[in-house]
């Protein structure tokens, strides 16, 4: 059993606590843009850096979504939280629902966005290749952020650098074999726990349609909203609009 802990970054010193993790593509700075907005006496937040990312950069590891699950797990209790919220975003859509499934009774509510599900993402063999392009090639790795939100140069340029600079390339095809292979949907299906999934109206992949086939079809607490004008990166991309969204599920699933 490891004793590493998730390197984190707290905002807020609030009764409500709020685990929050990030997307194969980058680690937990992809929230800064919405933190301002969120309330700090309400909840606290934890931007939490998987293995390979951010403040957990030198951390290595199995790279699996049930490693995920126990290393959030470890990390609520080093921080002394029974019961929290939990959010994913992309990759770690499908980790809200492995932490719901294997601590219902900590897991007080969970936000998925723009999220991969317990079924995995099967890509086809040309996909894949692309996506493991995207690893090393700084090319494939623009084309792809420029495809999932449809925003300028600059905008691939600096989430290549944050990827470049804050994500251990060993770690990149490891999280991607994860995506590809997972499945777990027969033990999530009927989950009471409440769950918000939201989708941007721009997000080319992980449309409404899809939520509808997943997280609705499985979770029966489960709420879908569409965010306008707003493409994979909706932290990034519509901050205020986001941190209020999310923040409003939370109200009603606080206490």
């Amino acid at each position: 059993m490891t004793t590493d802990i998730l390197g984190v970054t707290l905002h807020g010193t609030g009764p409500e606590p709020v685990l929050v993790l990030h997307d194969w593509l980058g680690d937990a700075s992809s929230y800064a843009p919405m933190r301002p907005y969120l309330d700090e006496k309400r909840y606290t937040y934890a931007f939490a850096d998987l293995r390979g990312y951010g403040r957990s950069l030198h951390l290595r590891g199995a790279c699996t979504i049930d490693e995920v699950a126990a290393d959030c797990l470890a990390l609520a209790d080093h921080l002394g939280w029974q019961h929290f919220h939990i959010m994913g975003h992309s990759m770690t859509g499908m980790a809200t629902q492995r932490l719901a499934a294997d601590a219902p009774s900590r897991v007080k509510s969970a936000i998925a966005v723009c999220p991969l599900s317990a079924a995995g993402s099967p890509l086809p063999d040309e996909a894949a290749a692309f996506f493991a392009r995207t690893c090393e090639d700084d090319d494939a790795f623009r084309r792809l952020v420029k495809y999932v939100t449809g925003l300028s140069d600059q905008w691939a340029e600096v989430k290549l650098r944050q990827n470049r600079d804050r994500v251990a390339p060993q770690c990149r095809p490891h999280y991607l074999r994860m995506m590809r292979t997972t499945h777990f949907v027969d033990e999530v299906r009927g989950l009471s726990t409440p769950f918000l999934v939201v989708v941007g109206d721009r997000d080319p992949g992980l449309d409404a349609a899809m939520m509808e086939r997943t997280f609705l079809a499985w979770h029966p607490n489960a709420t879908l909203m569409v965010m306008p004008n707003c493409g994979h990166y909706p932290m990034q991309e519509c901050p205020p609009r986001f941190a209020q969204m999310i923040e409003n599920f939370l109200d009603s699933q606080a206490g």
